[in-house]
């Protein structure tokens, strides 16, 4: 795992100013929560994001940037005639972090990040009888996260968030590489990138057909 900086390919094929802001209030908020140890295996992201987003939006820095994030947003078409009759239908975007009284010229003033649970193994939950697969998990990161991300259903550049709730990041970025192998997609695997500007986030990227590339962020309670 290599440690660059900002003049590295993630500022250069990722991101713009806005979105390292939005990184840097992530990586702010996931040190007090882990700190908090709050969160368990029991938790789905939705509760997760929540409690990221509360930690973003008390951020003085957030406040005096006037940025906001919210959970759970309706990605709705910019044509609205030609909306799903069925609001609830469309696909949501789990976190938006947006930036108010920013030039629209020259930053992007939203940022998009879709959160996944991760296990490392196979667990039982409290309220459940049988085992929970962490395999399952794995395939979902993929199938309803980089694969609707490369369908469209998110905004191309959606950073994709992986909840790792039992085991390490390295582990859980393992288990996605043997998943995209043994779908015959070794070209896509994550490789795993350590931001000296972001100490507590472990960032990645994967390769995709058509010359996309997928931002991933795993963050380990």
């Amino acid at each position: 795992m290599s440690d660059v900086g900002l003049a590295s390919v993630y500022v250069a094929d990722a991101a713009s100013s806005f979105k390292m802001m939005c990184l840097g209030l992530l990586d702010t908020a996931y040190a007090e929560v882990y700190e908090a140890k709050v969160v368990n295996c029991e938790w789905d992201e939705n509760a997760v994001s929540e409690v990221l987003v509360g930690r973003i939006n008390d951020n003085p820095f957030a406040i005096s940037k006037h940025i906001t994030a919210i959970t759970e947003k309706r990605l709705l078409p910019c044509d609205l005639q030609n909306a799903l009759k069925k609001v609830d239908s469309t696909y949501r975007i789990d976190i938006k972090i947006g930036g108010f009284g920013w030039s629209s010229n020259e930053y992007r003033t939203e940022c998009f990040m879709e959160a996944k649970n991760l296990y490392c193994q196979n667990f039982k939950k409290t309220d459940h009888k049988g085992w929970t697969s962490s395999t399952q998990y794995v395939k979902r990161y993929i199938e309803t996260g980089v694969d609707n991300l490369l369908k469209g259903h998110y905004p191309i550049d959606t950073i994709l968030l992986g909840y790792v709730l039992i085991g390490t990041v390295q582990g859980a970025v393992d288990l996605l590489n043997q998943c995209f192998g043994k779908a015959s997609r070794n070209i896509e695997k994550i490789e795993l990138l350590k931001f000296k500007e972001f100490p507590h986030l472990e960032l990645g990227f994967s390769n995709h057909p058509q010359e996309i590339t997928v931002g991933h962020c795993f963050l380990m309670f």
